[in-house]
């Protein structure tokens, strides 16, 4: 009990008078006063990652208490703890938005730390990818006297926080991550560039169809070409077969617009067809499967039944008790339904 209540007026006693004290009360001595460096554990850690910083003195000279503050991304990193092996014992860290200060002292009569001594081991885990700077921005230094330095350091650290997944650009579209890396590790669906699969991108609708063909192995003749789609188009054969198994019809020009952007509702239709095509549906939807989505009123007539049916068996789902027909389709929610298509088949 005593020596408890001595370090803690030991404590309160060096940091109070250091901070009090002018910062230039220890100029003179201030060459000799050591070095610091931070060593990062890994500089391009994985998504949830434990990450450990060593903050170290060298060439220590009479160091008695000493405070450390650090600058790093909150929206990356997230603090777990930070400890010290030096003689003595710290105060809890202070963490504000972006800022950590550190704190620790040694207790009892006697000179401080000298020579080399690890001061600090911080660890933190990566919760966001991309880059994150991690700043050792100064450290104030208490002699055995209570004179008192507080040295600028400055020294940066660059992170690369990897995800584990094949995309990095999926954080806002969590509830289609499993769709996604499931169908990219079935060469289903493809990346749009370097760990880039562009979520919110729309989808046209000979992509769509290239995409649903694939998924379902749908094979067959080619059927009469379109008007509006080159020979030497990379969705031409898919396209041509599609219609020639009745999957899609194309406009009274003979047109089938490969380059817009599919709707939610034509997305829905041509699922429905290929899967009765296939032979993997019998179910019919009809309108009680709707009662709970407040925007069935502008559903197509060609596509009533279509939704309806995907809604009963579980493909479609929704979000906000509504359905959005209109909407253009993106490339998240494509990979969605298709991951619940095959899902659904097997």
């Amino acid at each position: 009990m005593v020596l408890r209540k001595w370090m803690k007026v030991s404590f309160v006693l060096v940091l109070f008078l250091s901070w009090i004290l002018p910062t230039t009360s220890w100029a003179s001595e201030a060459d000799e006063s050591g070095t610091f460096t931070m060593k990062v554990s890994s500089q391009m850690p994985n998504y949830g990652d434990t990450i450990e910083v060593l903050i170290a003195g060298h060439q220590l000279i009479d160091v008695y208490a000493f405070e450390i503050n650090l600058e790093y991304d909150p929206t990356r990193l997230k603090f777990i703890d930070a400890k010290s092996d030096a003689p003595g014992f710290s105060v809890p860290p202070i963490v504000k938005d972006a800022h950590i200060q550190l704190a620790h002292t040694k207790v009892g009569k006697g000179k401080g730390l000298e020579g080399e001594q690890s001061l600090f081991k911080l660890h933190f885990q990566a919760i966001q990818n991309g880059n994150n700077e991690l700043t050792l921005s100064s450290v104030k230094i208490v002699d055995s006297n209570l004179g008192n330095f507080t040295k600028q350091i400055n020294t940066r650290s660059i992170l690369t926080i990897h995800h584990p997944y094949a995309f990095d650009d999926l954080d806002s579209f969590d509830w289609a991550v499993a769709a996604i890396e499931d169908l990219a590790s079935q060469g289903i669906v493809n990346g749009t560039g370097e760990r880039q699969f562009s979520p919110a991108s729309a989808v046209t609708r000979a992509d769509f169809l290239v995409l649903l063909m694939r998924a379902l192995g749908l094979k067959g003749t080619v059927g009469q070409p379109f008007d509006d789609i080159e020979t030497d188009a990379y969705y031409a054969q898919p396209v041509a077969i599609a219609r020639e198994l009745g999957i899609v019809q194309g406009d009274e020009a003979n047109q089938f617009h490969p380059k817009a952007s599919i709707t939610r509702e034509d997305m829905m239709v041509l699922t429905d067809r290929a899967l009765r095509i296939s032979n993997h549906l019998t179910d019919t939807g009809v309108q009680s499967d709707l009662t709970i989505f407040a925007d069935v009123s502008l559903l197509s007539d060609y596509a009533f039944t279509s939704v309806a049916t995907l809604v009963k068996i579980g493909l479609v789902h929704g979000y906000d008790n509504q359905v959005f027909p209109k909407e253009t389709t993106n490339r998240a929610q494509a990979a969605v339904l298709i991951y619940n298509l095959l899902t659904y088949i097997k």
